[in-house]
């Protein structure tokens, strides 16, 4: 009984030192409840693993450390009348630049990240070039959705959206929500692929088909309630 015992033992311990060296071998993005490594390719996981980190702090900014990007931690802005920013962040370097600086909470720059590197890909398969720069109009604003008096507060109001107007790229040419979404051209398909693209990384991705409010932009959030439109 006791050379038996001893072989199971033997035997359970080859399974769990190989399980080990699997676990430290397997690309890490595709082990979900890991770390997320936002310089390798995002998986099935990737709005899952997002979700995780806006809800660690601690877990984003380690991530984000890991990266290649360069970012600035900024102090939060306090909370008040529904408004304010946590995990307050600055993206200072990224794969592209964009029109002009922006603020958000560490997970939407742990998104735009992984979403930079596939409107790379994207706009090298539609338009022959590389994605060289994101025009956006911002993404903190202390008020109600559509601006409205009296309605709930808008995702800007903790600057867990950006609004995207358009993409240059490498060879100097541009496209614009507002003047391409509707042509039968490259320009027009590369932007349903990049918003459709934005839905692996964003929980909401509002773009012209949604309505007449976002005839000019995409509106990407960080929210979990599954939206792509």
């Amino acid at each position: 009984m006791l050379p038996l015992l001893w072989a199971l033992v033997l035997a359970l311990s080859s399974v769990w030192d190989a399980g080990r060296i699997l676990y430290r071998e397997f690309p890490r993005n595709w082990i979900p409840w890991g770390e997320v490594a936002l310089d390798e390719d995002p998986t099935w996981f990737a709005k899952w693993q997002i979700g995780r980190l806006a809800g660690d702090e601690s877990a984003c900014f380690a991530a984000l450390d890991r990266s290649s990007l360069v970012y600035r931690r900024l102090p939060d802005r306090p909370f008040s009348n529904g408004c304010g920013v946590a995990a307050r962040t600055q993206l200072q370097r990224s794969h592209v630049s964009y029109s002009s600086g922006f603020e958000s909470p560490c997970a939407l720059v742990a998104a735009l990240y992984w979403y930079e590197t596939r409107l790379d890909a994207l706009a090298r398969e539609h338009l022959g070039a590389g994605l060289a720069r994101i025009e956006h109009f911002g993404t903190y604003a202390c008020r109600n959705i559509y601006g409205r008096q009296e309605d709930r507060r808008s995702a800007h109001a903790t600057a867990e959206a950006i609004d995207v107007a358009g993409f240059r790229f490498s060879d100097g040419t541009s496209v614009s929500v507002l003047r391409d979404w509707n042509g039968e051209t490259a320009k027009g398909q590369f932007l349903k692929a990049a918003r459709d693209e934005g839905c692996r990384f964003f929980g909401i991705v509002l773009s012209p088909d949604y309505n007449r409010a976002h005839a000019n932009h995409f509106h990407l959030e960080l929210g979990r309630f599954g939206l792509c439109r």
